[in-house]
């Protein structure tokens, strides 16, 4: 969109916020007026809204709707804020959707689910639990939002015991493009319910979550780094965690592994976190792996609560996440490796650059929680974990915003090649986490039948194609 395409839009929607103020009152922000306002990624941050507005329920968000539809304006939704590209959670020139003050998680009386509302993010929900000894199946990072984490699969250290995020929600409170408020279930809406479990921001605006709960105290988790040289003995014994039966077979594990360059040190260096469901010192399954020497290493036992409540600083680091995801291959491991490393040290100059290499695996356990009540629309189906790859990076200055594209997609595309040579490709790629301008790719991912699926749903519950890439909201992956 050229400067001059945003500035008549923003001048055209800024006159439409005005007809919103009625209803919003001191809960509309002109952006003169909003400057406490702040939101993960800075390329986000530096987007102009015509207008930010927070409703504080689902007829709110209903009426919020009629009103942008019937005028023709853009809008973006804003849960947690977790997201990466312009448009995707804050609007260009249009207006934001905030669902900031939809966070409440009420518990029910069993303790076997909780309400909790579109615009909560993982921290706020995890704390609301922890009084009751209960947790559900949030982001590892406290400031990701509910909704779009749930949306697009969410992913979860624990996932080998209880599956992603999206086949552990039972409903799905919706505002559609007609302003109309429905539930999504197995037994109501079951079509909507299956296109809401992988197909992201395509269908409506999500106001509350029915969630599995589940008894969760403190868990054991330990940071440990070793040098460079050590990546091959580590990634031996990553690799038998990840595949190896008699290891998998701990459900209480998680294992995330990191490759990692630190500039003010010119160096790359392994890293791992390792968690372990309840608070044991020392979890055996661990024992291998930790008898590599290492040069850090940190432990604590603590609540999903406490280890997401740290917040950092919103709105100063530009962030940029691909991924792909490969069958086991433990020769692909330290390819994909050695390719990161090659491609980092090609932009090593970036200021303030932030780059890693992450991997974890999508157990065998959780594939098979997939088919639960009607299916997801993800389309995995193995007998085998499979290995999600993560380019992450943060960096400071737009000028570099090419230098760590140009990156991304060559360790991808790069990885991809050598997992083709090597048998190991897999289709799918994790929605939340691929770049923008992938989502023919990412939904093709999910096999022709799903896909063809999700856009025939999509087309039912909004034929005029608010939520498509040519609609009202265009941010995020649009399936049309």
């Amino acid at each position: 969109m050229t400067l001059l395409m945003q500035q008549l839009i923003f001048t055209t929607q800024a006159a439409k916020c005005s007809q919103l103020s009625s209803t919003f009152g001191k809960y509309l922000h002109y952006p003169e007026e909003d400057s406490n306002f702040t939101i993960w990624d800075a390329k986000q941050q530096e987007v102009r809204s015509a207008c930010r507005i927070e409703p504080a329920n689902a007829t709110e968000v209903a009426q919020t709707l009629e009103i942008l539809i019937s005028n023709s304006c853009h809008f973006a939704v804003k849960g947690g804020g977790h997201s990466r590209s312009p448009g995707d959670s804050k609007s260009i020139a249009g207006v934001t959707i905030d669902l900031d003050r939809i966070t409440a998680v009420e518990i029910a009386q069993d303790g076997l689910s909780a309400s909790v509302g579109g615009g909560a993010t993982s921290a706020q929900t995890y704390s609301a639990l922890e009084p009751r000894n209960l947790s559900f199946v949030g982001g590892r990072v406290g400031q990701v939002g509910v909704g779009g984490f749930t949306l697009g699969g969410g992913t979860y250290p624990f996932a080998n015991k209880y599956g992603w995020a999206l086949d552990n929600v039972y409903e799905f409170e919706v505002v559609l493009a007609n302003s109309t408020i429905v539930t999504a279930s197995e037994d109501d809406n079951p079509e909507l319910y299956f296109a809401l479990r992988g197909g992201a921001n395509n269908f409506g605006i999500v106001t509350a979550f029915t969630v599995r709960t589940f008894p969760q105290g403190q868990i054991h988790v330990s940071q440990v780094a070793w040098s460079d040289n050590q990546t091959e003995e580590v990634l031996d014994k990553v690799y038998e965690l990840y595949t190896d039966p008699t290891i998998t077979s701990d459900v209480e594990m998680g294992y995330d592994l990191y490759f990692v360059y630190d500039p003010e040190t010119d160096q790359f260096a392994m890293s791992g976190t390792q968690r372990y469901e309840t608070p044991m010192v020392n979890p055996p399954v661990f024992q291998a792996i930790n008898r590599i020497p290492t040069i850090s290493r940190s432990a604590r036992n603590a609540t999903m609560a406490n280890l997401t409540a740290a917040t950092p600083q919103l709105g100063t680091t530009r962030h940029l996440f691909d991924t792909l995801s490969v069958l086991p291959s433990r020769e692909l491991l330290s390819q994909g490796i050695q390719i990161f490393r090659e491609e980092i040290t090609a932009i090593k100059s970036v200021e303030g650059l932030a780059p890693n290499f992450i991997c974890y695996p999508l157990p065998t356990n959780a594939i098979k929680f997939m088919s639960r009540r009607g299916g997801n629309a993800l389309g995995i189906d193995q007998d085998e974990p499979l290995f999600l790859i993560l380019i992450s990076t943060g960096w400071l200055n737009a000028s570099d915003d090419t230098s760590v594209v140009t990156m991304t997609n060559n360790v991808v595309e790069r990885t991809k090649s050598a997992a083709r040579s090597l048998g190991v490709f897999h289709p799918y790629i994790y929605v939340n986490c691929a770049a923008a301008g992938r989502a023919d790719e990412v939904f093709a991912g999910y096999g022709a039948q799903n896909e063809e699926r999700l856009r025939s749903i999509q087309k039912q519950v909004d034929p005029n194609g608010v939520f498509t890439a040519n609609g009202r909201w265009r941010g995020f992956m649009k399936l049309l």
